[in-house]
C-alpha cells in the first residue's frame, strides 16, 4: 500500500474511532501507535547491525526503542477513550475495593486519567509538573479518610514518576493516611524487561501493551556493531530510524467494525 493512500485510510479510521470507543488489545494499541509514528522499534528484529541506526534519548542513553505515548493520547480523543475502556477492562472482576479517585501525573495522563475518572463515574485528582516533582492542584476537591485513588499513568519506565504522583498527595495532606487501589493501570510497560516495574508501593502495575525496550549507557552493542545512534525526532530521523511508517493496519481497522 502507498503511504499517501494508509496515510488517508487511517485519517478515515480516526474519524469513525472518535466516534465509537471500544476496547482494545495490546497489539492493537501497538499498531496505533506505530501508525501514528510515535512508537519506534529497532529493525532487524532488535539484532545489531551496522546499516540500521539506533535512538539516542533525550537522557544521553542510547536506546533499541522509543515510545511517544503521550502525544497520541493528547492528539486523538478517540484513542484515548479508547485506551480509558481497555484499562477498566483489566481490573481483576473480583475485587473488593471500590476506588472514588483517579489520579496521573501531569501532564502525560491528565487526560487519560480524567476520562477513567468520567467513565468509572469517579472523581479526577489532577496533579501540576515542577521540574520534577508533581504537586496538588489547587482546584482538586478535598480527600477524605475513606477515599481510595486508582493511579492511572499512560507510560511506565521506571517507577520515579508515579512515585512523584504519590509523594505530592502526601505532602498536600500530611495529617491523614492515602489510600491507593491494589492495581495501577498503565497503557504502555517499557521498564526494563530484565528488570520489570511489578509494583509501585502495594499496587501491582497492569498493563495494556509491555515493549521489550533496552536502554544503554556506555556499552551499547549498537555501538559496537557500527549502528549509528540518532535522534528519533530530529530532522528526518524519525523515518530514517526505522519507524514502521508503512505498518498495515487495515486488517485492524476492519476488525473494529466500526463502519
Amino acid at each position: 500500500m502507498e503511504l499517501d493512500e494508509m496515510q488517508k485510510a487511517r485519517k478515515e479510521f480516526l474519524a469513525k474511532v472518535n466516534e465509537r470507543p471500544r476496547i482494545l488489545t495490546g497489539a492493537e494499541v501497538q499498531a496505533c501507535l506505530e501508525g501514528a509514528g510515535v512508537l519506534w522499534l529497532y529493525r532487524n528484529g532488535g539484532k545489531p547491525h551496522p546499516e540500521y541506526p539506533h535512538a539516542i534519548l533525550h537522557s544521553g542513553k542510547h536506546s533499541d526503542g522509543f515510545v511517544n505515548a503521550g502525544e497520541a493520547l493528547k492528539a486523538n480523543d478517540g484513542f484515548r477513550k479508547s485506551v480509558a475502556m481497555s484499562l477498566l477492562h483489566l481490573l481483576p472482576p473480583e475485587r473488593d475495593e471500590v476506588f472514588t479517585h483517579v489520579v496521573g501525573a501531569d501532564t502525560s495522563s491528565t487526560a487519560l486519567a480524567g476520562d477513567i475518572a468520567e467513565l468509572s463515574g469517579a472523581k479526577h485528582i489532577r496533579m501540576v509538573k515542577g521540574e520534577k516533582e508533581q504537586i496538588w492542584h489547587p482546584e482538586n476537591e478535598d480527600l477524605g479518610r475513606h477515599h481510595l485513588i486508582l493511579h492511572v499513568e499512560e507510560l511506565i519506565t521506571t517507577k520515579a514518576s508515579a512515585e512523584e504522583v504519590r509523594k505530592g498527595i502526601r505532602q498536600r495532606w500530611t495529617m491523614m493516611p492515602i489510600y491507593f487501589a491494589r492495581c495501577l493501570l498503565t497503557m504502555i510497560d517499557r521498564s526494563d524487561p530484565a528488570n520489570r516495574a511489578e509494583k509501585v508501593e502495594d499496587s501491582k502495575i497492569i498493563h495494556l501493551l509491555r515493549l521489550d525496550i533496552r536502554n544503554f549507557d556506555a556499552d551499547c552493542p549498537y555501538c559496537k556493531a557500527g549502528s549509528e545512534a540518532i535522534k528519533p525526532k530530529e530532522g528526518g530521523n524519525w523515518e530514517a530510524d526505522g519507524t514502521n511508517v508503512q505498518h498495515s493496519m487495515l486488517n485492524i481497522w476492519a476488525s473494529w467494525s466500526v463502519d
